[in-house]
């Protein structure tokens, strides 16, 4: 893992972007402590910030210069088919100086042009500059494991992994209010754009292609579409052979190894899949003593009791909160508002003192159908019309149910089950999708202009409710892309930790998709194939448990000292009014009510608030 940043000149005016390249590397620091350069050439100059992680000798140091000094690369990232594709290129007749995968990436391009993007099993962020043609090309993974943000103008073309680091050049910085709208609905600003209108994202799945006259952006993949084959234990098996490879696959490394272990179906099995590779790999599990109805590491101790796995439960409270703050604060670039970064924080902290590389469960849910909402909406699809006017009338329920018990989450549910089946069926996974309502956020922001999730929308498939392997297809670009992956690059490199999530394998995704989606979820049981496959691995305890999701009890901490600390930072009047985002009335009336012990949903507006606050005061 790796921090990269690149200028490429487009004329003579481009030339001031070179001098502030130094600071926007410092910048990419702790996602690369291990070594830092530079390297120039005729309109361009890169800069990479190293993580070591395989083959770690100076041999793989970057920036990356081809033999004959035409191609210079900068590369982000993990590409573990690299040994089969080396053998490949060797047969073309390529030698090779290093034993990591930093001069296959680069000699794949050189052989197979951004063909190669196609062939790399792995998650990246790549730049590579050809001198000869004048020309940048730029890569990202499949599933946008690893970030890329770009600016463009008609003088110079810059990227960087970070936004900080983008902003460390001399370029031009609008606020982009459908940005600023989308944050607070979601928590976060879905791909290609940016807080800024001038900055955007390289999408999953793209690579752009950047000279002097233009900037061209092409998709390489896209999931496929073809049908499974074999029955119902076919697949099951198909499934344990590919993720199993899929996690051998993702322990090649030449520094220490652990993985995280929540407790839940995802992390357990490839904690264990580990172990049964590396019998001393050690797995490490957030608990929340003071906050027992988010405190799943009990069933993390099962399962490491279960299958004899080293275990280790880092405690986290509300002191330990208030020691993190500063740090998830200091390190979002750009408005992100989902409370679990905190404990991704805290987790990621504590590990990488004692590993360097971590595995995850990141991308089941979004892949074989994890979420309450997926549930939500398989019983929608086949629901009788006596069904939907029961749903419908779950409307009424009142909304003054919090977190914190199993009985105000059965009625939350239920009352947002009302709303959905209300819904014309092409808004229900938009509303499901989105933490706050356009109603919620409409009345606390004072913007320009009205705004809706239209831009959003115009991305998604929403043409087909029904259909639940589309509905899968729209949490793979929205919800994965945007929040869950964002969240853990975002964390764990503040800690210099990198984390790899097995079931990101393509191979693994191209085959769920083929599956039909009643083997993954229906509206009794979420990640059925999973647990079907897994039975051996999975006790009952963790396979018919309520699906919990990975929270953080951040509205019980608020209550403290955070929300003293909110007034005097991030509540002031005269901030407020001077800013214009938002209402001031309306701010000081939800600090209130969250004061009061309001319900989630106010707690969760109100952190998003503060992480804004504490952004627009660092970067605007």
């Amino acid at each position: 893992m790796c921090g990269i940043t690149g200028v490429f000149s487009r004329n003579d005016n481009g030339s001031k972007f070179f001098d502030a390249l130094p600071d926007a590397l410092a910048t990419l620091r702790q996602r690369g402590p291990d070594y830092s350069a530079t390297k120039s050439g005729d309109h361009f100059l890169f800069g990479h910030a190293r993580l070591s992680i395989i083959d770690v000798s100076e041999a793989s140091h970057q920036p990356y210069v081809s033999e004959d000094g035409r191609y210079t690369l900068v590369f982000n990232g993990e590409i573990f088919n690299f040994r089969e594709i080396r053998t490949e290129l060797e047969k073309h007749g390529h030698t090779f100086r290093t034993s990591g995968d930093v001069e296959v990436v680069l000699k794949s391009f050189i052989q197979y042009g951004v063909k190669c993007f196609e062939t790399f099993n792995g998650f990246f962020a790549i730049g590579i500059f050809d001198s000869l043609e004048q020309r940048l090309v730029l890569a990202r993974d499949r599933f946008g494991v690893k970030p890329l943000l770009y600016y463009s103008e008609a003088s110079a073309f810059v990227f960087a992994s970070e936004m900080k680091a983008i902003l460390k050049y001399p370029i031009r910085r609008t606020l982009d209010e459908q940005s600023v709208y989308e944050y607070f609905r979601l928590t976060y600003i879905p791909e290609p754009d940016s807080i800024f209108q001038e900055v955007k994202k390289l999408e999953a799945a793209h690579y752009a292609v950047i000279t002097k006259d233009k900037t061209e952006i092409h998709s390489y993949y896209s999931i496929g579409n073809d049908a499974f084959k074999g029955n119902y234990q076919d697949a099951c098996e198909q499934l344990r052979d590919l993720l199993s490879d899929s996690v051998r696959t993702r322990l090649i490394s030449d520094v220490p190894i652990g993985t995280f272990l929540s407790g839940g179906i995802d992390s357990s099995i490839i904690s264990v899949l580990a172990a049964q590779h590396d019998p001393n790999i050690h797995a490490y599990s957030i608990g929340f003593p003071d906050a027992p109805y988010y405190d799943e590491s009990a069933y993390a101790s099962e399962i490491a009791q279960r299958h004899s796995l080293k275990h280790t439960i880092i405690p986290v409270t509300e002191v330990d909160f208030l020691k993190a703050l500063p740090n998830v604060l200091e390190y979002i670039d750009e408005p992100f508002g989902d409370s679990s970064a905190i404990a991704v924080n805290v987790l990621s902290s504590f590990v990488r003192q004692h590993v360097t590389v971590a595995l995850s469960g990141d991308g089941a849910d979004e892949v074989f159908g994890g979420y309450r909402k997926h549930r939500a909406l398989a019983m929608i699809a086949g629901a009788s019309r006596a069904k939907m006017m029961a749903f419908t009338a779950a409307a009424a329920i009142p909304g003054v149910f919090g977190r914190g018990s199993r009985f105000s989450d059965k009625m939350r549910q239920a009352r947002r089950m009302g709303r959905v089946a209300s819904m014309r069926p092409g808004e229900r996974y938009l509303f499901l999708a989105a933490f706050h309502s356009g109603r919620e956020v409409s009345h606390l922001l004072h913007l320009s202009r009205h705004y809706s999730m239209n831009r959003v929308r115009g991305r998604l498939d929403l043409g087909h409710p029904d259909d639940m392997n589309s509905v899968l297809r729209n949490d793979m670009k929205l919800v994965l892309t945007g929040d869950m992956l964002r969240k853990v690059d975002l964390m764990s490199m503040a800690a210099s930790l990198e984390v790899r999530s097995p079931f990101l394998d393509y191979r693994i995704i191209d085959f769920a998709f083929s599956l039909p989606s009643k083997w993954k979820f229906d509206s009794l049981q979420t990640k059925k194939i999973l647990s079907d496959s897994f039975n051996d691995i999975l006790p009952e305890s963790i396979t018919q448990r309520p699906k919990h999701g990975f929270e953080v009890p951040v509205g019980k901490w608020m209550n403290g000292a955070l929300l003293n600390n909110i007034s005097n930072e991030w509540f002031d009047d005269k901030f407020i009014k001077h800013q214009g985002i938002f209402y001031p009335e309306k701010m000081q009336r939800l600090k209130n009510s969250v004061g009061r012990g309001s319900g989630l949903r106010d707690q969760s507006l109100l952190w998003s608030i503060i992480v804004f606050q504490n952004w627009w005061k660092k970067y605007m």
